[in-house]
Parts: structure tokens; sequence; C-alpha cells
């Protein structure tokens, strides 16, 4: 009876045993598939850094070098060639429009003009004889017509002289601040002579260009700012003018601006750094532009969406020094884009974003 239970309960007790052994290793067989996959997924992960794409304002502005001019400027000349009698300002001082700057000599002119007034009252007063020779019927019409047309002669050529005259004073052709004489008392001038300049500074003007591709989205009336060197602070002027012809040699237009200059603070011939807003975006989306993929036709980026990277195209926009704008594509606020790494990733590469900016 002993030895008929020993050999029922020991094959049992080896089956129980051999079940403890060979279960375990089963399971794990089967599960080992399933880890080896994890394991994989995780070692083909590649690690990259993203940027979450949101909106902001972008100023589109451009800048440029200006050169500062005087409102109003002029190289005073005599219109005659002629010694000069006198000169009746002070350098650098404000003088107002018409005032008499230089004297030239005139006296041959003066001369000239008292015998052309003999002259014309002594053919007045035969006119006079002439007429009342004519009423009595003592001389011709045709006389009288000789003697009329001798006086207007007489006349005009003492306008002539009398505008002679004239230019031998040399006036202020506007209001402004007279410079540095070139010539004494004495001196004989030509017209070729500068004898000194004049210019306006109470206004400034600021000459300056832009680009072609932006000549269309300027117009009169706008407002610039622009800065010098050695003066705090920065000034605003008015766009009021343009050349009505592209550079050739810079494909560029020249712009015009005027502002005030209280103080006669600006200096024509100063240089102008000018910043001129063409136009502002208030939800411009920006991003990295070591995040663009160039392509043969546009650009692309990669997005990160369910742990993957999606190639998307897109159009840019306007650069500022380190972003670029996004106007088109797949792609919106909130959005993680990837910025390193892009030549290992592929379409539907499992990524691992370690830092974000």
């Amino acid at each position: 009876m002993k030895k008929t239970i020993l050999y029922i309960v020991l094959p049992l007790l080896l089956l129980v045993i051999l079940g403890l052994i060979l279960v375990p290793k089963f399971m794990a067989k089967n599960d080992k598939p399933d880890a080896d996959k994890k394991q994989n997924q995780k070692s083909q992960q590649i690690s990259v850094d993203g940027f979450v794409i949101k909106t902001e304002v972008l100023d589109n502005d451009i800048r440029a070098i200006g050169n500062i001019k005087a409102n109003e400027e002029a190289e005073i000349r005599s219109e005659v060639s002629r010694k000069i009698r006198g000169i009746y300002f002070k350098e650098g001082t404000y003088v107002g429009k018409g005032k008499t700057l230089f004297k030239l000599d005139s006296d041959d002119l003066t001369a000239k003009l008292r015998r052309q007034e003999v002259d014309e009252r002594l053919a007045v007063t035969k006119l006079e004889r002439e007429k009342q020779l004519i009423e009595k019927g003592l001389t011709s019409q045709e006389e009288y017509d000789v003697l009329e047309t001798t006086l207007e002669q007489i006349r005009a050529e003492i306008s002539i002289t009398r505008i002679d005259i004239s230019k031998t004073y040399v006036r202020a052709p506007f209001s402004g601040i007279i410079g540095l004489r070139n010539v004494s008392s004495g001196a004989y001038v030509t017209p070729q002579t500068v004898l000194t300049t004049m210019q306006d500074v109470s206004k400034v003007k600021i000459d300056f260009s832009i680009p072609e591709k932006y000549i269309y989205l300027f117009k009169s009336g706008q407002k610039i700012n622009f800065k010098v060197d050695g003066i705090e602070g920065e000034f605003e002027a008015e766009i009021y003018a343009y050349e009505p012809k592209i550079e050739n040699d810079t494909r560029s237009l020249v712009l015009r601006a005027i502002t005030t200059n209280p103080g006669k603070k600006l200096m024509p011939g100063t240089f102008a750094n000018v910043t001129f807003m063409v136009n502002q975006s208030s939800d411009a989306m920006m991003i990295p532009t070591e995040a663009l993929i160039p392509k043969l036709k546009g650009q692309s980026v990669y997005v990160v969406r369910e742990g993957k990277a999606k190639l998307v195209d897109v159009n840019i926009g306007e650069r500022t020094q380190s972003l670029i704008q996004i106007i088109s594509g797949d792609i919106k606020s909130g959005d993680t884009i990837i910025t390193t790494n892009i030549l290992r990733v592929k379409e539907n590469s499992p990524v691992k974003i370690e830092k974000t900016n």
C-alpha cells in the first residue's frame, strides 16, 4: 500500500517541480518581444531641442543712414563783375531776407543814370513844345511821333541802368545764418566768385534711401525717427518728398523728410541713423532661423506631434536678427518645432524634447 502511494505521489511531485521551473521561463519568453520592442523604440528616439510658437508684435522697420541738409542753402555770388565797396554783415550771424550783404562799385552806373535823367528832362521839354506847335499846325505829326519815341527809349535805358545799379547790391535771398566770407572790401569779384554762403536751419531735411521692394509701402506724411551721434535723444521727422525714380546703382529710392530744429542742434552735413517703420503686425508667428529647412522650392520645418517629427511646408516673411516670420503653413501658435539635430531627424522619427525655449 505504501509503495502504491509512493508511486502516485512521486510523479505528481515531479510534475509540480517541472511546472515551477518551466512556466516562468515560458512567460518570460512571451514577454521578451514586448520589452525588446519598447527598448528599441526608446533607443531610436532622437534628442532635440524645441521651440514653442507664440504670436508677438512684429515691427517691420528699415534702418538707413541719412544725410541732414539745411531747409534752404545758397552760395552768395554777384551777378556782375565789379569791385566790392562795402560789407554789411557779421560772419555766423542771423540775417533777414533782403538785407544788403555786399555793396559793389557803381559810380559809373550812377553817372550814367544822371546823364540819362538829363536826357529825359530835355526830351520831355522838346515833346511839350512840339505838342504846342502841332496844335497850331506849325509842325507835322510825324515829327511829334519821333520825339515821343525818343523819350520812350530814354526811359527804357533809365530802367535798364537802375536794374544794373540794383545788381551792385548783393542781398540775402532768405532769412538764415550767414557763413564765412571769402572776400574783403576792395576785392574785384565776378559771378564765378563765391562771396559767402547762407543756410536756413530753422528746419532741416533728412535724405535717406529704402530698398526697391519697399517703395510701395511708404507714403507722404509718414514719420521717421532718427538719432545723431553726439546728440542725446531721438528726433522725429515727416516724409514729404521723394525722387521719382529708382537709383540704378543701389536699386533704392531716395526719400526726404523734414523736421523743426529747435536750438539749432541739428547741423547740416551730419549723418543721421534713420529708423523707418514700414508696417506692424500684432500677431506674427516668429521662429528661430535655425529651424528652417531649405528646399528646392520654399522652406519647411519639423513640428513635434504625438512624439514624432512631422515635416511641414511654410512660407516665410520678415526677418529680425535671430527670428523669422511664418506667414503661412500647417502650424499654429502653441505648436513645438525642432531647432536642433535636424539633420538626423526624418519624417515620423520619434523624438525626445530635451528642452524648449
